[in-house]
């Protein structure tokens, strides 16, 4: 019985747009979180 190769070959240069989003949408969450936390920090310090 011969096996039947269903993996698709990508060819070198080819992006992986599945980890390319996940990589963009953790860093965007991550400089939301560091953003968020040093929001009342600042609202503290330059509040008039």
């Amino acid at each position: 019985m011969a096996k039947s190769n269903n993996t698709k070959i990508r060819k070198k240069g080819q992006i992986d747009f599945i980890l390319v989003a996940a990589v963009l949408a953790m860093v965007s969450l991550g400089v939301i979180m560091v953003l968020s936390a040093s929001s009342p920090s600042s609202l503290a310090k330059n509040r008039k």
